[in-house]
């Protein structure tokens, strides 16, 4: 195992932990508890838990389109981005619609993705299935140093640049390809 694949396991092992410190008797978010109904951040999270849910789709098409040896890199670096949004997004925000209450927290921002199940589409050719992957993580790590700033909470925002880290981690690991 690679130890970005050990790191992602902690962020997620956290952000669970935290979540599950913070549970009604009935196990449900308490209201103002990371995901909770009075979240200041709960617009935020589903936001991010879509756009990694989408970068996870992203790569596992990528995963389906490449030769096996490059199929297994992509896999690893792919595989922190389900990490990224469970530790982001343990309540599973992300597979909710986006809320049309404009009082929820929610702004108007640039995203992978507003879905959560995203469709996606890949060029042929190995170069152009990694250059696709490589500008998704650029604007990932763009989108998270936007996301984190926005975070009324200053673990989501930690877990929010961490995530941003990664991506443009990935960002660079993609520029020499992948083999």
């Amino acid at each position: 195992r690679t130890q970005a694949t050990c790191s992602c396991r902690s962020i997620a092992a956290a952000g669970a932990s935290l979540a599950a410190c913070t549970r009604g008797s009935d196990g449900s978010p308490a209201p103002t508890a990371p995901g909770g109904p009075k979240d200041p951040d709960r617009a935020l999270r589903a936001e991010v838990g879509r756009q990694e849910t989408a970068l996870s789709a992203l790569y596992a098409a990528a995963d389906a389109k490449l030769p096996a040896a490059q199929a297994a890199s992509v896999t690893a670096l792919g595989a922190r981005h389900a990490a990224y949004r469970q530790a982001i997004d343990p309540d599973g925000l992300a597979t909710q619609p986006p809320s049309a209450d404009p009082t929820d927290g929610a702004s108007p921002s640039p995203s992978l993705s507003t879905s959560p199940t995203p469709a996606v589409s890949l060029p042929s050719g190995a170069a152009d299935i990694v250059a696709a992957l490589r500008k998704a993580e650029r604007a990932a790590a763009t989108s998270r140093v936007a996301q984190s700033v926005r975070a009324v909470d200053a673990e989501l925002a930690r877990l929010i640049v961490l995530a941003g880290t990664g991506a443009a981690g990935a960002a660079e690991v993609l520029v020499g390809g992948v083999s």
